[in-house]
């Protein structure tokens, strides 16, 4: 049994395991700490007075370091020196002038040194290491460092010059250990070249987890690009005070070079037996592509020549890096430009071009290393190579399509596609280019089969730390022999050149697919041509031989009704007869237009006419229908609208019959109105477009039914109930609409109404272009010309107030108000009636109940209020003028203080009566 003291102790080991799993969040750029080798000295630019500074000042100079906070920088330095930094300052970029030799005077002694200098956070951040050499023993390692160079641009390829820079820099740095660790796509490091003294274990081939190494070391690895560790066992520095002044936060040391480490990473070095370290990055297109890691298993200290000597080398090597990446580019380019180039020529000379993919696997395959490729062209696909069952494709595809990614590549398929593992020996690598058009999904996607790989790792990288009984440190590693992880259900990686080549490889297919859509479209094109053309042959010939026998069943049915012999019952058969043959005889003029319509058989017939004679007739036809179901009908045409138009008189005809005749038909009580108005005028044309609305108080339609309107024989609830229509009249109507350049829309409430609206552009013409023989009943209560064609009666002293929001409600109640005698002001809101209130008085107040900002049941109430709290003032009469015409309203309307109701449609007897009674 465990006793209470090994608990705790693997509890405390625990705890040491969480503490070094968070590593990777540890903020080492703000430890507040330096290295020994070096003084910090962070100085104010505007006076050069120090702020903060390194606690071993005393160490180096002779100086406690509190003595020198808030001091000038002259106790430090002589004026020559002080005059050599400050020519340095006035430079944006003042780490060009790195290294700066400096000689400091304290009590008449001088100390020679070595300066850094950068900017961090409003700060001069000036770093000093004792100079231990002579200036001319620079040219020793500028010769050292240019011979260097020549030896490593010499290499054959770049695993050779990889061998001779670390090589190169080991003669430099005279460490015991010289490699370069390479990190791969996800993070994961490799020892990639190796120089080291003979009796060292080899680390050539290890690899290293990516915890190694976590996101923000790899970070500051690409801001500063030297790294000198020069005794792992040193006791760090403190910067006093910790805070920077200016920001009252902890001092960034992300471009410091004495910088202190981590503690987690001197564990690590320390494990290793490695008491020295210094590293150079290697960076690509602005990404730590890898490390060149110098050891020493005693402390060793570089001065900041050597180092930037070998800076110079890890920048060689850099380029170099990058040239073989374009190089290894430039070769994929290459071998798709010859295979592009091949397609293309097939696609411009052969119909079946598409399937050119597949004639040239080996090309298509040895792009990007697969064993197997498919080409997915909408429901078609084409198999290359190794490649998975056809049901297991159709079912990837379909995954792949949920990425939305140009480019989707992935060395472990089923991690993330559990069904890829039965599919492993062909699938278990997956690199795929996609793009959607015209609805469908084009793809090619190589697979790679896969590899039993056998990873030599520094130690176990799935056990971070092990806990036993005989070690009480957390480390990193517990040992560094070699540890095999077989890898199964993945493949060798993608790299970077052959995922871009697979970019590139992506124009050719949208160029394909873009064929491939055009033949498919015309294929289609060629079907529905046929296949319409059939269809209207056979309703023309079905129309001719129904409309021959209905001529005479209506021709009967007319002389019967003149038969004064037939009985009642007899009488009422006929009438069902007659009613019956004409729905069917409207049902096959339906049919018959909507078969010209998709035959492409109707056009665009122009004439000049009369519009507003166009409307008066219109009117006319349909006043009929509107009194026998007791409706009011109005037409409402805006003074701004044309006389003389220029339009298809036929098909404007045909869209405002059905729709105001379905109005009609689906409204029982109330009203139908068609507002006509000029939207706007093309000044660079005669054309103007006029606004067409047909709104009534019929039954509604619901908002799941709207989409369906202009469906073929689709018929909304209200259509079904009164079994009446084709379902085909707004189709025709759209279409109609269509033609001419326009577009039908819908609103509509349940219960309350519904609104259709459509613009037509018409050529405006003059007078004198159009022959008319038809005079204008202008006298017609309900039908609104223009505003000098009512007659006008004797104006009424009575101060009326209208308050309507809508503008052609508004401009219809004024115009009938006018036409008995009065006039009016108007409001389109509560609010503005109790401003117009306060200027002015009024008599009686038209009221509108809906309304925007306040409507017009709230702003009686508050009329009625005001009226009580001023006991002189004179109440003024207010009338409901809404179309919310159901009893509840009504009593609503009164209760708040209203004296009486007129619902709209507002017919002129009504007003003319309520007038008249508030009199």
């Amino acid at each position: 049994m465990e006793t209470t003291q090994s608990i705790f102790s693997k509890a405390s080991k625990i705890s040491e395991l969480v503490r070094y799993k968070e590593c990777d969040r540890e903020q080492i750029h703000l430890l507040g700490h330096i290295q020994p080798h070096g003084v910090l000295i962070c100085i104010d630019e505007s006076d050069l007075k120090i702020l903060q500074v390194s606690e071993n000042t005393a160490k180096f100079f002779g100086l406690s370091a509190s003595s020198l906070i808030n001091q000038p920088l002259t106790i430090l330095f002589p004026q020559s020196q002080i005059e050599k930094l400050q020519s340095f300052l006035s430079q944006e970029d003042i780490e060009v002038f790195n290294p700066i030799k400096l000689t400091l005077q304290i009590r008449s002694k001088k100390h020679h040194c070595q300066g850094v200098i950068h900017r961090s956070e409003g700060l001069l951040i000036l770093e000093l290491e004792r100079l231990s050499k002579d200036v001319n023993s620079n040219l020793e390692f500028y010769y050292l460092s240019k011979i260097a160079a020549a030896n490593i641009r010499r290499a054959k390829d770049f695993s050779e010059m990889a061998n001779l820079l670390v090589q190169e820099i080991r003669k430099i740095t005279q460490f015991d250990r010289v490699l370069i660790y390479k990190f791969d796509s996800d993070g994961n490091g490799v020892v990639i070249a190796e120089n080291k003294a003979e009796h060292l274990e080899p680390l050539l081939g290890l690899h290293y987890p990516s915890s190694d190494i976590p996101e923000i070391p790899r970070t500051l690895y690409c801001k500063n690009w030297l790294r000198l560790i020069v005794d792992v066992n040193y006791q760090p520095v403190p910067i006093i005070p910790l805070h920077n002044p200016l920001t009252q936060r902890t001092l960034d040391l992300s471009y410091s070079n004495l910088r202190s480490v981590s503690q987690f990473h001197v564990k690590y070095l320390q494990k290793m037996g490695v008491a020295a370290s210094f590293s150079i990055s290697l960076v690509d297109s602005g990404k730590l592509w890898g490390l060149v890691v110098c050891h020493h298993y005693t402390s060793k200290y570089i001065d900041y020549e050597n180092r930037k000597t070998c800076e110079f080398l890890g920048q060689i090597m850099s380029v170099e890096i990058v040239n073989k990446h374009e190089h290894q580019l430039k070769k994929a380019q290459e071998k798709i430009a010859m295979l592009q180039s091949r397609l293309k020529q097939n696609i411009l000379g052969d119909r079946q071009s598409i399937y050119t993919f597949s004639q040239d696997p080996d090309s298509l395959l040895s792009l990007v290393n697969a064993q197997g490729a498919v080409i997915c062209l909408g429901d078609n696909i084409y198999e290359i190579g190794i490649c998975p069952p056809r049901d297991f494709i159709v079912g990837l595809t379909k995954w792949i399509e949920t990425k939305s990614q140009d480019v989707f590549y992935t060395t472990c398929l089923s991690e993330s596609y559990p069904e890829a593992l039965q599919v492993k020996d062909q699938a278990s690598g997956l690199l795929s280019i996609s793009i959607s058009l015209n609805y469908s999904s084009y793809h090619i996607i190589w697979f790679r089969e896969e590899v039993i790989q056998t990873v030599n790792w520094a130690g176990d990288p799935s056990k971070l730390l092990d806990i036993d009984d005989d070690d009480e440190e957390p480390s990193p590693r517990r040992s560094f022999e070699l540890w095999k992880e077989t890898v199964k259900a993945k493949s060798l990686p993608w790299t970077v050149v052959e995922t871009e080549a697979a970019l590139e490889l992506r124009g050719t297919l949208i160029l394909a697919a873009l064929e491939f859509s055009q033949q498919s479209l015309k294929l289609e094109a060629e079907r529905a041509k046929v296949a319409s053309q059939a269809k209207s042959n056979f309703l023309a010939r079905m129309s001719h031989e129904l409309r021959t026998p209905l001529n005479a069943i209506l021709g009967c049915t007319q002389l019967m009704h003149h038969d004064n012999s037939l009985t009642q019952a007899l009488r009422e058969y006929v009438s069902i007869i007659s009613h019956s043959s004409e729905h069917l005889l409207n049902l096959i003029d339906d049919v018959l237009e909507m078969s010209k319509i998709e035959a492409g058989k109707i056009v665009l017939e122009e004439t000049k006419f009369d519009f507003y004679v166009f409307l008066n007739n219109l009117q006319e036809m349909l006043q009929i229908k509107a009194k026998d179901k007791n409706l009011q009908l109005i037409f409402a045409i805006h003074p701004n609208c044309p006389q003389y138009v220029k339009a298809d008189e036929r098909k404007i005809r045909q869209i405002l019959l059905n729709l105001l005749g379905n109005a009609i038909k689906f409204t029982s009580k109330g009203y139908v109105l068609l507002r006509v108005s000029q939207t706007n005028i093309e000044e660079v044309s005669s054309k103007v477009v006029i606004h067409f609305e047909v709104e009534d108080s019929g039954l509604g339609i619901a908002p799941e039914e709207i989409d369906k309107l202009f469906e073929a024989f689709v018929q909304t609830t209200s259509g079904r109930a009164t079994q009446t229509g084709t379902g085909l009249g707004l189709v025709i109507s759209q279409q109609f609409a269509h033609f001419m350049g326009s577009h039908i829309r819908v609103s509509s409430t349940l219960n309350k109404g519904t609104v259709f609206q459509f613009d037509i552009a018409v050529e405006q013409l003059p007078c004198e272009e159009v022959e008319t023989h038809q005079q204008i009943d202008s006298e017609k209560p309900n039908v609104v010309i223009a505003e000098e064609e009512f007659t006008q009666a004797v104006p009424s002293s009575l101060r009326i107030l209208l308050v309507e929001d809508n503008t052609f409600n508004q401009m219809i109640a004024l115009r009938l108000l006018a036409k008995l005698g009065y006039q009016a002001d108007c409001a389109i809101n509560g609010l503005e009636v109790l401003k117009a209130l306060e200027s002015k008085s009024y008599d009686l107040i038209f009221m509108d109940l809906q309304m925007p900002e306040m409507d017009g049941l709230e702003t009686t109430r508050q009329i009625r209020l005001i009226e009580k709290n001023i006991s002189s003032l004179k109440k003024i009469k207010i009338v409901a003028m809404t179309a919310n015409a159901m009893a509840e309203d009504r009593e609503n309307c009164i209760l708040v203080g209203m004296d009486d109701f007129i619902s709209k449609p507002v017919r002129i007897d009504d007003l003319a009566n309520v007038l008249k009674k508030l009199q």
